[in-house]
């Protein structure tokens, strides 16, 4: 594994790549694919994911530069946000008793969507930034009626059809987009066979 593909900076004590940010002997930089799609994903994200080694917003923002990422606890910041996408244009992907099959959707509604807020935390966090944050409450959302296997099995899961948020994002992309999104799935399984290749295989979850 080489790791030209990013030139590295000595930190206080540890060295990181700086084209894909990771640790040297965890660098993705080979496996970063090149994607483009017309719809922009915000993602709000708990603090305590940012932490999480095993998050796959990094990877997610790698593979697809249009995401923004603004944490819930900068709640000026995500008013901002909020505020500035307009209702009419942009989905929240939350499952709520009113939240829209994405299967099922119409091609011309399809097309009209230029946005999709995505939240990235526990199932418990999720709901309660859902039902505490109004803003979030304006917009229409979205949910999976037939989502594919996850694929991201060195984290424990809720459920057999929970997907990571880089997954969900890519089947979102494509069913509301048609963009291939495929390449994406394999840059997050080629890029976790990596960075936990020392671990041993009981420290793996299967969804």
């Amino acid at each position: 594994m080489s790791t030209d593909s990013g030139k590295c900076t000595v930190a206080e004590k540890r060295i990181r790549c700086d084209g894909c940010f990771f640790l040297v002997e965890q660098c993705v930089c080979s496996w970063v694919p090149r994607l483009s799609t017309r719809l922009n994903i915000l993602i709000l994200q708990d603090p305590k994911e940012t932490k999480h080694a095993k998050n796959t917003v990094p990877l997610l923002r790698l593979g697809l530069p249009v995401v923004e990422c603004i944490q819930t606890t900068n709640h000026d910041a995500l008013c901002c946000a909020l505020s500035q996408k307009n209702p009419a244009k942009w989905r929240l992907l939350f499952p709520n008793d009113e939240a829209t099959v994405i299967e099922s959707m119409d091609e011309k509604v399809s097309s009209d969507i230029e946005g999709l807020i995505v939240l990235d935390a526990t199932w418990r966090k999720a709901k309660k930034l859902y039902f505490t944050e109004p803003l979030l409450q304006n917009f229409e959302s979205l949910c999976f009626a037939r989502p594919p296997a996850g694929q991201y099995h060195i984290r424990k899961s809720p459920s057999e059809l929970s997907l990571s948020t880089l997954e969900a994002c890519a089947y979102a992309i494509e069913q509301i987009t048609g963009d291939d999104m495929q390449p994406l799935r394999e840059f997050m399984v080629s890029a976790q066979t990596w960075q936990w290749r020392q671990q041993p295989l009981s420290h793996r979850h299967g969804n």
